[in-house]
């Protein structure tokens, strides 16, 4: 997930991360073929854009944590300020339900009244009138107003259910907003631990010297390692919650985004990669899925039918859609943007292959947009290469 981040733990110069650069046992970098329909950048403005070359074209540590304070920051600046919109957009919700409830009770009320009265008048005939007044007149207008009472009972009918369907369509967009305002306050609280992080590693890095380097690339180690036990539980979790297979037709398989294959799975020289168990050999660093660099924005899609069963942040603060298929495998999408078009799935929803699911992004630990891929069987990586499509 952290390949040129890795790259300063061997000495060597930073590249960014969609240069062609390969690991020597990844061979040269493959382009992914393109999902149908061919993918739309979500458009991003050009101080993020600037921002996001920025920490690719990093050439030491220092340089990468400031640019990513810098882009933290502002995309703090950018869920804050959306918090602010949508909880004041909450409270006009909340308030045209009070209103459309004391409407909706006025009309239930109209429409008790009006059958009440039906059924009192629909007892009594005209002789009976006639009887009790001795005007025929009396009778005529008794007559004519059992008549017109359908109508009116209809008309209130009507506009009850106007009201009712207005006040569903309010309830509908207040779970909405509440679901986005739960989405921005993990973001938000995702960058506040992240600057917290950066900010601490600066302020060591300024102190000079090795020691602080070391420490500081001991931390994102950490980091990593924690990230990579997340997905573990998650993959269990979900596991466990499954079941019986929830998809019984053969997967077919499409590229989760459009671009260029930066980082390959496998064994790598990288430190800041962890440990993993491939085929019953545990190897010191693995990269447990592909890289696929693509520009900031990109569309992220689904690479099979599944059901969305987790989404949410890492420890390392990126943000991930994590999909269950059928077979007992798993899809984990990383590093998708959290601030500006946040995934697009709920857990619990059912996806097919090709259907979108949020954008490129650069949360968590990156040296530049790219999409982490990994498919998974229990805690078995599995190479994406050997299911996606050649072509």
């Amino acid at each position: 997930m952290g390949r040129a981040i890795g790259a300063l733990l061997l000495g060597v110069t930073l590249l960014p991360l969609g240069a062609n650069v390969a690991f020597a046992d990844d061979g040269p970098p493959k382009p992914s073929p393109s999902p149908t329909p061919p993918p739309v950048i979500v458009n991003f403005s050009p101080e993020q854009y600037a921002q996001a070359k920025a920490i690719a074209d990093a050439t030491s540590l220092e340089v990468r944590i400031d640019a990513e304070r810098d882009l933290a920051a502002a995309e703090r600046a950018f869920v804050a300020d959306r918090l602010i919109h949508l909880r004041a957009e909450r409270e006009q919700i909340v308030a045209q339900i009070a209103t459309l409830q004391v409407e909706a009770g006025q009309r239930q009320a109209e429409l008790d009244r009006l059958v009440q009265r039906q059924y009192r008048e629909s007892r009594t005939s005209p002789l009976e009138v006639l009887m009790s007044t001795g005007s025929i007149v009396s009778a005529l207008v008794a007559t004519d107003a059992i008549g017109s009472l359908a109508g009116a009972e209809h008309d209130a009918l009507a506009a009850l259910q106007r009201v009712q369907a207005a006040l569903e369509a309010q309830r509908a967009d207040l779970a909405a907003n509440e679901a986005s305002l739960a989405s921005l306050a993990d973001s938000l609280a995702a960058k506040d631990a992240l600057l917290a992080t950066l900010s601490a590693q600066a302020d060591r890095l300024a102190r000079g010297g090795t020691a602080a380097q070391v420490a500081v690339l001991k931390e994102l180690v950490d980091t990593e390692l924690a990230s990579s036990a997340k997905v573990d539980d998650l993959v269990a979790a979900a596991a466990a919650a499954a079941g019986a297979p929830a998809f019984q037709q053969a997967l077919a398989w499409v590229w989760p985004v459009h671009g260029t294959v930066s980082q390959g799975f496998g064994p790598t020289p990288l430190t800041l990669e962890p440990p993993r168990s491939y085929h019953s050999v545990t190897y010191p660093h693995f990269h447990d899925g592909v890289d696929i660099a693509a520009p900031l924005g990109t569309p992220v899609f689904a690479a099979a039918a599944g059901r969305v069963a987790f989404v949410g942040h890492l420890p390392d603060g990126a943000e991930v859609v994590l999909v269950a298929h059928n077979g007992g495998l798993f899809t984990l999408y990383a590093h998708l943007d959290d601030t500006h078009a946040p995934p697009t799935v709920h857990v619990g929803d059912q996806v097919k292959a090709g259907d979108p699911i949020g954008v490129v992004g650069l949360t968590g630990i990156t040296t530049g947009a790219h999409l982490h891929f990994v498919i998974r069987r229990g805690d078995e990586p599995i190479d994406p290469s050997s299911v996606l499509p050649h072509s």
